[in-house]
């Protein structure tokens, strides 16, 4: 039987694409690592000593495409982040150094430059233990931008495509999916895995802003003024937040140190109760520690060079510390209902016969 050109160029087309297809599940069949190490174990040592294991494990790490992506990817976050920790730390001693000389000039730097500081260094505190956890459970953890480089820089040394190569990475997790018998509350979860992450981090990481700026910099939530005494410029002070601050610092404190747990933990343990739970009593935390501001009220609001403003701004603060308070309790109340009724029905579907 004679076939038709186009017969033969569809037969020819579909073999190919068997080969292919064929010869992508021959590369994902290797799921062990050249080191000798379980691929698990060894993700998790591409985070361990940060950008430093990264390079080891990308040098002597030749088979197994997930560990080369946790190696490299270990390698640019921490290496990106601990450079910009390390600026800001140098600009932190030359502005301290700058103070000496100059004064209050150069407090609005200082602040600048410790915050900045702060941040990335909570970031790759924050990012290090995720990592580190994910990997060990064979999962697949891009990162934006971080992860999207990594992954082109990894794959463009090991001369495949950047898709063929996270087909390869991915296929070599053991995650398996979840039976479902065991979805539970897992279906009430709503969103993706990566955007709880997310949230989870933000709220990490504005936490310990918080603290540390509560604790050792709330001096500087003022109103500035410079004057020129002698040829030298000088900045005055004039803090908001009066030493009453102290009596609601241990409040704020624990509810701060509790939300950077509390989170952590809803990171490691991805699951409906856990978190439902978390947020509760993170959200009547706050209520409680925002109440304790409207009771003590630690705000000087006299400092504002504008008298009318001065008068107005308290009254501006109370209603936004109320509406916060109204906010807050609300969350809690309405998780709290659905808690409560989601753990009905999932105890129902349990006790239903199948």
């Amino acid at each position: 039987m004679k076939l038709s050109p186009e017969e033969r160029r569809r037969i020819y087309e579909e073999e190919k694409a068997r080969l292919e297809s064929e010869e992508k599940v021959e590369a994902t069949k290797e799921t062990g690592a050249s080191t000798g190490l379980k691929p698990n174990v060894a993700g998790l040592l591409c985070y361990l000593g940060v950008w430093l294991t990264g390079i080891i494990f990308l040098i002597i790490e030749r088979k197994n495409k997930l560990v080369r992506f946790h190696a490299m990817q270990s390698l640019v976050t921490f290496g990106i982040l601990h450079i910009i920790i390390a600026i800001a730390n140098t600009v932190r001693g030359w502005v301290s150094w700058s103070m000496i000389d100059w004064g209050w000039l150069f407090y609005p730097q200082w602040v600048a430059a410790n915050v900045v500081f702060g941040v990335f260094l909570a970031i790759s505190i924050i990012l290090w233990i995720v990592l580190m956890h994910r990997a060990y459970h064979d999962r697949w953890v891009k990162l934006p931008v971080f992860g999207d480089l990594a992954q082109r820089l990894v794959a463009k040394l090991d001369g495949i495509k950047k898709e063929d190569f996270e087909y390869q990475a991915k296929s070599a997790t053991a995650e398996p999916a979840p039976p479902a018998a065991k979805a539970g509350m897992e279906i009430h979860l709503k969103g993706t895995r990566q955007g709880r992450i997310a949230s989870s981090t933000a709220a990490i990481v504005w936490s310990a802003i918080f603290l540390v700026f509560f604790n050792f910099f709330s001096r500087y939530l003022a109103f500035y003024s410079r004057e020129v005494v002698d040829g030298i410029t000088r900045w005055n002070i004039y803090p908001i937040l009066t030493p009453d601050l102290n009596l609601v610092l241990p409040i704020l404190n624990v509810t701060l140190i509790l939300s950077i747990v509390g989170h952590s933990i809803a990171i490691a343990r991805d699951k409906y109760l856990v978190r439902q739970i978390t947020l509760i009593v993170l959200n009547t935390l706050g209520m409680i520690t925002v109440l304790t501001f409207l009771r003590v009220f630690p705000f000087d609001f006299s400092v504002v060079p504008n008298a009318e403003l001065a008068a107005i701004l308290p009254t501006v603060a109370v209603v936004v510390l109320i509406l916060i308070t109204v906010g807050l309790g609300i969350g809690a109340l309405v998780r709290f209902i659905k808690l409560i009724i989601n753990v009905s029905k999932s105890r129902e579907a349990k006790e239903a016969p199948h």
